[in-house]
């Protein structure tokens, strides 16, 4: 599987990127310019990173901004710690990702002991795992048990899909494509960063109907099969030139795709595929709303879990994380044309099929 991949695509040297749509409404929080920086220091302080070059790696991907972008309407209380929640399943993700197998079964078991509150006492040393510790006891303290309930069950969802991608990554196998979607709907954590982390910044309460009702979990589906396609498209570079591209839609729909198909027709694929969330999501909002009413608690929620999908997609074009550190490229603006795919950092210019 791998030298089928290698060998589709040794030969590319850049490809067209599409303008991307953005329709859904999107804002940074007001208080972002304080909020983000208190978010970031907070991890680095309790990852204890004094090195220069990693502290600037570190928050250069903006994860502190990205949080003030999924939940811009929180109250700046609930957003910092859903932005700590935010760094700490990145990190948990990272280290996951980087154990063997043999490691997964004894970390996850952690993990899960972790959110139940059963976690020993001085038994744990790996500084990610005493973030998180910390992470899931403040959110111990201000979560309703319920919701804190649904998180816990999300997160096990989760553990259990970066299992399956760390199992294809081990074997450097490229998963169906109805698999693979499955599989990063679970390892993506959406459904806890952005569909429980939203009722929580919010203190939105949504009853039992609600939260079973079919609109519901299409959506929450949705906005994570977005934000995943959008991160697979702009980080794909950076999995590349990394050796870590078996496990990313270019790379499911190069190798499951017809005979013959060119990277570029993967790529206009792919775009075509977010356009086509970025309208479920749209048309499941105002579903909701017509069928809710306006003041209803899902026609709440609906409204701010959209601002997660076009926070992601913001967040993926400026975040140092995907296209390299210092690069001048990254503005804040969603940019498109020709990609070089480059080494290091991500190369853009002006499309080659609208020069004269």
């Amino acid at each position: 599987m791998e030298a089928t991949l290698i060998s589709k695509f040794s030969t590319v040297t850049h490809f067209e990127l599409p303008q991307l749509p953005n329709n859904i409404p999107f804002a940074y929080h007001p208080q972002s310019a304080t909020i983000s920086p208190q978010i970031d220091e907070w991890m680095l302080r309790k990852m204890k990173i004094t090195d220069r070059s990693v502290r600037k790696k570190m928050i250069h991907s903006k994860i502190g901004l990205y949080a003030c972008m999924m939940h811009p309407n929180a109250e700046r209380e609930k957003l910092v710690l859903a932005g700590k929640n935010l760094w700490a399943l990145l990190l948990i993700d990272d280290l996951l990702e980087s154990s063997s197998k043999e490691e997964m079964p004894r970390l996850n078991t952690t993990i899960t002991n972790l959110g139940s509150g059963n976690s020993r006492d001085g038994a744990i040393r790996n500084p990610v795992l005493l973030l998180y510790k910390e992470v899931l006891g403040e959110l111990r303290a201000a979560m309703e048990p319920p919701l804190l309930d649904r998180y816990l069950h999300c997160l096990a969802a989760s553990l259990e899909g970066v299992r399956k991608q760390v199992h294809h990554r081990t074997r450097k196998s490229v998963p169906e494509p109805e698999e693979y979607k499955l599989t990063r709907r679970a390892n993506g954590f959406m459904d806890i960063l952005g569909g429980i982390m939203t009722e929580f910044c919010m203190g939105i309460r949504l009853n039992q109907a609600q939260i079973q009702s079919p609109t519901f979990r299409e959506l929450l589906n949705s906005v994570s099969d977005y934000v995943i396609l959008v991160n697979d498209l702009l980080s794909f570079r950076k999995e590349f030139y990394g050796g870590d591209y078996h496990h990313n839609w270019i790379s499911v729909l190069s190798y499951h795709g017809p005979t013959g198909i060119r990277f570029q027709d993967v790529i206009d694929q792919l775009c075509e595929m977010i356009q086509a969330e970025e309208h479920s999501i749209l048309a499941l909002q105002k579903k909701i709303a017509d069928e809710e009413g306006c003041d209803s608690e899902l026609t709440k929620f609906a409204s701010e879990l959209a601002m997660v999908a076009s926070g992601s997609l913001v967040w993926s074009y400026l975040s140092g994380r995907y296209h390299g550190y210092d690069n001048p490229l990254i503005t804040g603006e969603i940019f498109s044309g020709t990609w070089l795919l480059h080494p290091v950092a991500t190369v853009v210019f002006p499309s080659i099929k609208a020069r004269p």
